[in-house]
């Protein structure tokens, strides 16, 4: 009991500054993201890439969008190129996002395997 009662206010402190580390960690992958889609969108290679699989989110939390993640085939400098991203859609726009169709990219010049889907939003 001695012992709980020695570690417990040291871990008081230590776990929350643990999870607002994370937290922290978080925030700047995000803006890191942010900003690398910026940077694909001002400077990127406009694409056509057809859509190979398409998965739902088993959740579907947003009103009137759904959620998916598409994987996508395109051919960039001669190399064919299938990468993986998520985006939302109105679900009147559901027979746009199906597996054989066709949709506008933006791909990174330096790293052919990040894009930036022109027309929807990117998760």
């Amino acid at each position: 009991m001695s012992f709980l009662s020695y570690i417990m206010p040291k871990l008081a402190w230590f776990i929350p500054l643990c999870i607002l580390l994370f937290v922290g960690y978080v925030v700047h992958k995000n803006r890191q993201r942010d900003a690398y889609d910026a940077y694909i969108k001002e400077h990127g290679v406009s694409l056509e890439a057809e859509i190979s699989d398409v998965v739902y989110d088993k959740i579907q939390r947003i009103n009137n969008y759904f959620v998916v993640i598409a994987t996508v085939k395109y051919n960039y400098n001669g190399k064919n190129i299938t990468s993986k991203r998520g985006l939302s859609f109105l679900v009147t726009d559901k027979e746009k996002i199906e597996p054989g169709k066709i949709i506008k990219i933006r791909v990174s010049r330096d790293m052919p395997e990040r894009f930036y889907y022109e027309e929807y939003q990117n998760y």
